[in-house]
């Protein structure tokens, strides 16, 4: 059963499609087909992540990295918000952030965590925040015009900061030695089966081997998709929870949206009294913390948004 023409009825409609009862039971199956596929390709894949859990970690670990300074980054609050500045709990909320897993990724094996985004300068920060990429346009408007603008209220705060664990993805050979323990993990043979049973268009999905593919797959632009269409975490997000349990703090990664660069700092993994994010410029007597740091951590990274099972134990 399908929409029928009836332009030789009702004058000025038009059939937009048609269909039957074995075409939805078809696509009913299909549906279901690609919904197995992507939870075999994250939950089928995690226990033998799992199994080489402690070589990926050696490997992140492996990695040469040093301190980073920084100042006059930029980080844009929606002004709802702007007596907590510093504060993440904007992050768990939602599908959470590009390293970040917030509460509506259904599937995730692990807990939501929050980052702290920040970006090397205002055009930056603002792309990232509202996803538009350099040649963008709004209403002809470029992002930076667009500052001047009404349409919603946000300011731009600027920080400068002290991070002593930090993992660049755009280091020169960063992802080469997690890319050899990746390829130990094999696709599953049901995903295998699945693929062929869908026979959906282009390469069949494969396992990353390769440090070129794993940067293309993490820096994608549109890095909602398994969150918002399977509830898995992204790519990018399941190599953030590897990063994080190799006793880093924050990582480092090129901006999608425009030249500059980006860092995710991971307020709940601070592991140094030497790492600190604050306030560049003097703040309203409302705002509360004007620095991150491990006395601040507790405050700021806004558990409390997130329903009590999902909350840390210590929380």
């Amino acid at each position: 059963m399908g929409l029928i023409t009836t332009t030789d009825r009702v004058p000025g409609l038009l059939e937009l499609d048609r269909f039957s009862e074995a075409d939805l039971d078809r696509w009913n199956t299909l549906s279901k087909d690609l919904d197995e596929l992507n939870a075999i390709l994250y939950s089928g894949v995690e226990p033998q992540r799992q199994r080489y859990h402690a070589d990926l970690i050696g490997a992140l670990q492996s990695v040469p990295h040093t301190p980073m300074d920084f100042a006059g980054w930029v980080r844009m609050v929606t002004l709802r918000y702007a007596d907590g500045p510093l504060s993440t709990a904007g992050s768990l909320k939602g599908f959470g952030g590009r390293f970040n897993i917030g509460a509506d990724v259904d599937n995730a094996i692990r807990s939501p965590w929050p980052a702290l985004y920040i970006a090397s300068n205002q055009e930056t920060a603002y792309r990232e925040k509202f996803g538009m990429a350099k040649d963008d346009r709004i209403d002809g408007l470029s992002a930076e015009e667009l500052t001047l603008t009404p349409g919603g209220s946000y300011t731009a705060v600027r920080l400068d900061g002290h991070l002593e664990l930090v993992f660049d993805l755009a280091q020169e050979g960063a992802l080469e030695p997690v890319c050899k323990v990746l390829r130990k993990i094999n696709l599953p043979v049901e995903a295998v089966k699945l693929q062929k049973r869908l026979k959906i268009p282009g390469p069949p999905a494969t396992m990353i081997r390769t440090a070129a593919r794993l940067i293309h797959e993490v820096l994608v632009v549109n890095w909602r998709v398994l969150p918002a269409q399977f509830g898995n975490p992204a790519v990018s997000q399941i190599l953030a929870g590897l990063i994080i349990d190799a006793g880093y703090e924050a990582i480092r990664y090129p901006s999608t949206k425009s030249d500059g660069e980006c860092v995710a700092v991971f307020p709940h993994r601070l592991a140094s009294d030497a790492t600190f994010v604050e306030l560049a410029d003097e703040a309203p007597a409302s705002v509360r913390h004007t620095r991150l740091h491990l006395g601040t951590v507790d405050e700021l990274c806004g558990w409390e948004v997130l329903p009590s099972h999902m909350r840390p134990a210590r929380a």
